[in-house]
């Protein structure tokens, strides 16, 4: 059984589904925002980036690699 927690986090996953990564770039820049979203966004950010900027690394990698050519 999932926590609410990360029923919120499923739900907000699905919910940016749709952006394009002009959307999401403020808002994983905004602090306003609460964590679980910027978190959400930065996972859709990741997946959604070329191949040139992830090289094809593991996740952690490709997180920095992602924030790093965002400026997130």
């Amino acid at each position: 059984m999932p926590t609410h927690r990360l029923r919120r986090f499923l739900n907000l996953l699905a919910g940016l589904r749709r952006c394009t990564v002009p959307d999401l770039i403020p808002i994983v820049r905004e602090q306003r925002h609460p964590l679980l979203l910027r978190v959400a966004a930065l996972r859709w950010l990741i997946h959604l980036a070329p191949l040139e900027v992830t090289q094809g690394r593991c996740y952690l990698a490709r997180r920095r690699l992602v924030r790093q050519h965002y400026g997130v």
